[in-house]
């Protein structure tokens, strides 16, 4: 008997649903809504694996193949309901050529220390919160937009859009739709709404991941310059490297980069 691969209910659960509800709309339509109740009628042969459950249904589904084929991507409208689009083209990050050894602003802390140790006796990465914290902690994030200070955390975790995105020259209302920020740090002037990753590759980034929460803030904080970054992070060789990648949004729903640098943090 043939064995299944990992995730591969996954591959037919997506398949079926867009079938169902995106090759089968009509002429001229550009996007198409459905909501928890679509998803359960699809994915209530998967539950008894215990792999039903809708979040795990939509996590990473931009590295289904029955999605990049089609290159489409989701936006949330609500916690339940969705509408599928046409996604615009990934961006590529490639290794920065500026930038090299980074002498840290602040020590690192013990903890910090024995936790990048620990994960590189384990040849793992620490974790995205972790290597959040540490960039934030030794001025990575200050550094790369030349402000003299630290940055003080204000914003992370799950909450609400609060913002009409403009898809195809239409308005969508997002203000219900969840979204979640890994970390927002503030100065006097600016703002930076950051997407961190613990690993260089990113073949499957949504470009949403950025640039709602960028707008999010951008409408709260009208006062501020808010900015948009990615940092990629590996540990490696007793040291971390960190990518950084400012984006700006060039079109309705899309983003560019907009400058880059690396950084090599040696741990001791």
């Amino acid at each position: 008997m043939r064995k299944r691969k990992k995730d591969s209910w996954k591959e037919e659960a997506w398949e079926e649903f867009l079938v169902k509800f995106w090759d089968n709309r009509k002429k001229g339509v550009t996007s198409v809504e459905y909501t928890k109740n679509d998803l359960e009628k699809i994915l209530g042969k998967y539950k008894k694996s215990g792999q039903g459950e809708i979040r795990i249904f939509h996590y990473e589904n931009e590295r289904v193949e029955a999605v990049r084929k089609r290159g489409v991507t989701k936006v949330p409208i609500s916690r339940t309901k969705w509408k599928i689009v046409k996604a615009m083209p990934s961006l590529k990050f490639s290794k920065p050529k500026i930038g090299g050894k980074f002498k840290p602003r602040k020590r690192l802390t013990d903890g910090m220390i024995a936790g990048i140790k620990m994960s590189l006796n384990k040849k793992t990465n620490p974790g995205e919160t972790t290597l959040l914290a540490i960039a934030n902690h030794i001025g990575v994030i200050a550094d790369f937009y030349k402000l003299k200070e630290n940055g003080v955390l204000f914003t992370g975790g799950r909450q609400k859009a609060g913002i009409n995105l403009i898809i195809d020259g239409k308005k969508v209302d997002m203000q219900k739709a969840q979204i979640e920020i890994d970390g927002g740090f503030e100065w006097a002037n600016i703002v930076v709404i950051v997407e961190m990753k613990s690993s260089f590759k990113q073949d499957f980034f949504d470009v949403n991941q950025a640039l709602i929460p960028m707008l999010k803030w951008q409408k709260y904080l009208k006062h501020k310059k808010v900015n948009s970054l990615v940092l990629l992070a590996e540990t490696k060789n007793n040291s971390i490297e960190y990518w950084a990648f400012d984006l700006v949004q060039c079109g309705e729903k899309a983003m560019k980069i907009n400058k880059s640098k690396r950084y090599i943090v040696q741990i001791k």
